[in-house]
């Protein structure tokens, strides 16, 4: 079920408990949260979104209906780079990670980058399909260094061309 309610807009720093909350959510229940086997500290983890979300407000937009946060995304600099995509995890399926991936794309075109890339965690299938989907392609994997969580990952960078979204 698409949703046709849903309201983008930008993030302010009162909302980092709310925001933080639904990305620690989504990572907890996504490969990421899955395959962690418990290494993370998922109160630092928490903590760390929180944070993100207090002292970036300005790099992110969230996605919203009926006065409910049901996700965001970031470009922590500001660049061509998604460096976060979070959905709540009972509006996963919803289209609520394409409105906020369209958004993105949408600002980063505005800035004139020709394309956009975005990493995520190999063995996150479901996010995998959704970024092909999406028409990100694949142009790099491998492991890479995880401050949050302290430990390497197995990591896949797509890129998608943007001329047509601007």
């Amino acid at each position: 079920m698409r949703r046709t309610d849903l309201v983008i807009g930008p993030a302010s720093p009162d909302l980092a408990e709310s925001l933080g909350t639904i990305g620690f959510a989504a990572w907890e229940k996504s490969a990421f949260g899955q395959d962690d086997a418990g290494r993370a500290d998922r109160q630092k983890l928490l903590v760390e979104f929180v944070s993100f979300c207090h002292d970036k407000p300005q790099t992110m937009l969230i996605a919203a209906a009926d006065q409910e946060i049901l996700g965001w995304g970031a470009r922590e600099e500001m660049d061509n780079i998604v460096s976060d995509l979070w959905v709540a995890p009972i509006a996963q399926g919803q289209g609520v990670g394409a409105a906020l991936l369209d958004a993105l794309e949408g600002a980063i075109a505005k800035q004139g980058f020709e394309f956009s890339e975005l990493e995520t965690y190999a063995g996150n299938a479901g996010a995998v399909r959704f970024y092909e989907r999406r028409g990100y392609e694949p142009i790099w994997r491998g492991m890479k260094f995880s401050a949050s969580l302290n430990y390497e990952l197995d990591k896949v960078r797509f890129r998608k061309s943007l001329r047509e979204a601007v």
